[in-house]
């Protein structure tokens, strides 16, 4: 999957007008569309790579409350990355659950496998500058029914080393999962169609350029 990013000149994710496609994520397994969707824009500047999160919910939930927690146990939406157009041996993990609440970490998977013994997440690595923001509009809804929108700014330096250009390449995945009380619902950018959900699979993920 090929995707094109635009860029912006603007610094706060929540006044960004937003003239990129909106994308939609699949179930993870098969590729095909879900009934509680989830919907992500993205854009870049020199300084920051943007992405909003736009999700639809039947039951908003999360009980942790400190970050790097295992937010990935209960429902989040989550972001992997690096920069550079190849397959990556090392990429970033960004979780947030609906409740504000963060999951940074640093994986390596040298041989593209997540179940080789070389494949390791350093969940003590931690992003310095990266800023966030929620909104939750459950209408008053004792269960949350609604939707909830993650906007997240990631510094060029912290993905890059400098700043962005047009022409840059990222490879990467945005993630979804969904259900209450158990999870039920796993989903990508880029499927990868394998039965049991599986995010790390690098060499599925998509191609951002930015222009």
């Amino acid at each position: 999957m090929n995707i094109k990013i635009k860029s912006t000149q603007d610094d706060e994710p929540k006044k960004i007008v937003w003239n990129s496609p909106k994308f939609e994520l699949v179930d993870v397994v098969t590729g095909k569309s879900v009934s509680h969707k989830a919907k992500v824009k993205l854009q870049w500047s020199e300084k920051f790579l943007y992405i909003l999160f736009d999700v639809n919910d039947d039951h908003i939930w999360g009980t942790f409350r400190n970050n790097d927690d295992p937010l990935y146990e209960q429902e989040a939406v989550e972001i992997f990355m690096s920069y550079g157009e190849e397959t990556p041996k090392e990429y970033f993990e960004l979780q947030f659950s609906p409740n504000l609440v963060k999951y940074d970490a640093w994986v390596k998977i040298p041989t593209g496998s997540r179940h080789d013994k070389s494949f390791s997440v350093n969940v003590g690595w931690n992003f310095e500058k990266l800023e966030f923001e929620q909104e939750i509009d459950a209408s008053g809804d004792e269960v949350k029914k609604g939707v909830w929108q993650t906007y997240v700014k990631i510094p060029a330096a912290e993905i890059k080393g400098s700043d962005f250009k047009k022409g840059d390449i990222l490879r990467g995945n945005l993630f979804r999962i969904d259900g209450h009380p158990k999870q039920n619902s796993f989903q990508a950018l880029s499927p990868n169609f394998e039965k049991t959900p599986n995010f790390h699979t690098p060499e599925k993920f998509a191609t951002f350029e930015l222009i």
